[in-house]
């Protein structure tokens, strides 16, 4: 069995060994090694002075192509990686780390005919590939392109207006690139209207996608799981994996795939980075999702929050800010700590007897299921992209003619890009506008909330009721309420529990200001804040007794009144990207 080096110095398989050249560096040669978590990389002409060996994690690698020459005189083949690591910090104030794409390409020329050096590029090729995918390999396995699923392929939706509205340029300068060196096929739509997405998924043919991608804030991603859960078909709808690359304010589901993969928390573009990364790796987790019903009758899904007072006053007020970004909270928190107000309401819930409140939150990773759809590519109904955006067009200068891509068997072919130009007003709801799905309006599926009784009934006699003066009350499923706020560190995708939080009046500005920026780094609930109280349950139902005041559902104003919601542990499906091959956060 032959071994390398690991990080720490220990033993590892190794899957592959060869000695390649590299381009475009003539003369040089280079000892390549393949383990299961990484690629690594030995000089050997011109010998270096010292022992220089790059590692390459695979958990950083997003793809790997096999490439020939434009010169017909050329037998060797050539396979690029393509990957992203973090770059080097800087120590000047202000210098993000952010990733920084590394692509590297490597001449096989160990035999006399152009075939057998392809036949050993595309064995790398698929090898690295199947393990950025998850699919098992060892040095037992007959490696070859067979063992890969067909391309991946996404249905991207992109609201063109989040955040500060870079959602569009972002994309296609950073997230098309990256997604095309990982083989993924794409269809990218602009929402142009409010509901727009939850309309497209309730009618589209869902054999075509393997996963739908919300390219925007937390609100995008609310209408495609409530447009699947609106279909007849909800049942096998809801199977289908989304997956969410932030470009909106709050980006709090992205904030918590982020730290489900061990990664430091970042902001803005560098959040967007990782998420891609993790995209790229196609695992898909169970995600839990909170039933909502509201007085009027009308149902929905969210897989984020309900908030009522400090909270939602600061989200829906902030609105007028929207043009600063996620700043626009920090600004929107100190408007209204200026005039902190209270709510009396009446809080009833269900405890979850099993559940243990205020878990210290582990960063250890699990493998996740690969996510793969065994369907068929069906003809589509909007071809509106299919970018082949990636052809090599940064790796290979020079006089001499470079290598072209290889398509791997079953890859699609590259076709132009064609996106709709973005429309002439936001997607997102003003300060004064309802979520859609609001009053009076019927929900076709979704299972029964056994554990709830009609809010015209009292609780049943097994829940426990507060009523007091509130600051905030705040029922959160996610680890995170923004990509900076670590609200409940405890949580998980699918941990079956809704975190009850909420934070009596009585308490200081001062405190409450110590509060928020604790929950930068998850560590406010260290701070015995008699105030502030967690806990873990299965339903609850919140009863603003104060005749006005905000309500939000997923960070979107919903109608003001009684609600309430149930727990359905794992009943989406999440693109986390994380499989057993840790993201490295530096």
């Amino acid at each position: 069995m032959n071994l390398a080096l690991g990080p720490y110095g220990e033993g590892v398989e190794t899957l592959l060994h060869g000695e390649f050249g590299a381009y475009p560096s003539k003369g040089s040669r280079y000892a390549l090694s393949l383990t299961q978590m990484a690629l690594h990389i030995q000089r050997l002409v011109p010998k270096p002075e010292t022992d220089q060996r790059t590692v390459v994690p695979l958990a950083e690698v997003v793809g790997c192509h096999t490439l020939r020459s434009r010169a017909p005189t050329d037998r060797a083949a050539y396979f690029s990686v393509y990957a992203y690591p973090l770059k080097k910090r800087k120590v000047a104030v202000g210098l993000g780390r952010g990733r920084q794409r590394a692509a590297r390409t490597f001449q096989v020329d160990g035999a006399d005919d152009y075939e057998r050096n392809q036949a050993v590029a595309e064995k790398w090729a698929a090898a690295i590939k199947c393990l950025v995918l998850g699919i098992p390999v060892s040095s037992e396995t007959e490696i070859a392109p067979s063992l890969l699923p067909r391309p991946r392929r996404l249905l991207l939706l992109l609201n063109p207006f989040g955040g500060r509205g870079l959602a569009l340029q972002w994309c296609q300068t950073h997230v098309l690139p990256m997604i095309t060196e990982a083989d993924i096929s794409f269809n990218l739509i602009q929402t142009e209207r409010p509901n727009h997405a939850r309309e497209l998924v309730k009618g589209i043919n869902l054999a075509e996608w393997d996963g739908i991608v919300a390219i925007s804030g937390d609100g995008l991603l609310y209408e495609v799981l409530n447009g699947l859960m609106e279909r007849h078909d909800w049942e096998e709808a809801i199977k289908m994996p989304v997956g969410i690359l932030p470009s909106g304010s709050g980006n709090a589901l992205a904030g918590a795939i982020n730290c489900n993969a061990g990664l430091e928390q970042v902001l803005g573009l560098e959040l967007l980075l990782n998420c891609t990364l993790l995209l790229c790796h196609a695992a898909v987790a169970p995600l839990d999702l909170v039933a909502i019903t509201m007085a009027s009758g009308a149902r929905c899904f969210s897989c984020l929050s309900v908030a009522w007072g400090f909270v939602s006053d600061v989200d829906i007020e902030s609105e007028k800010y929207r043009h600063m970004g996620a700043a626009r909270f920090t600004l929107g928190t100190l408007v209204r700590l200026a005039s902190m107000h209270t709510y009396r309401g009446r809080l009833s819930y269900l405890p979850a007897t099993d559940a243990t409140a205020h878990r210290p939150i582990s960063r250890s990773i699990t493998v996740a299921p690969n996510g793969h759809l065994p369907l068929q590519r069906l003809p589509l109904h909007r071809a509106l992209s299919d970018m082949g955006l990636c052809e090599e067009r940064h790796a290979f200068r020079g006089a001499e003619p470079a290598p072209v891509p290889c398509p791997s068997p079953g890859s699609p072919p590259p076709s132009s890009a064609s996106v709709l130009p973005p429309p002439s007003f936001s997607f997102e709801p003003g300060p004064g506008e309802l979520l859609a799905g609001g009053a009076g309006e019927a929900r076709v599926g979704g299972p029964p909330d056994e554990l709830l009784v009609p809010l015209g009934q009292p609780v049943p006699g097994s829940w426990m009721t507060v009523e007091d003066n509130f600051v905030l009350v705040l029922a959160i499923y996610q680890s995170h309420l923004g990509a900076d706020l670590f609200t409940a560190p405890f949580a998980r995708f699918d941990d079956g529990l809704i975190h009850l939080c909420f934070i009596k009046a009585g308490i200081s500005r001062a405190a409450l200001i110590r509060l928020f920026l604790a929950m930068e780094k998850g560590s406010h609930f260290e701070q015995e804040c008699p105030h502030l109280v967690h806990v873990p349950v299965r339903a609850f139902r919140l009863e603003p007794l104060t005749r006005k005041g905000i309500l939000t559902v997923d960070g979107e104003r919903v109608e003001y009144g009684p609600i309430q919601g149930q727990v359905h542990q794992g009943l989406a499906r999440l693109i986390t990207g994380v499989n057993r091959l840790k993201i490295a956060s530096g």
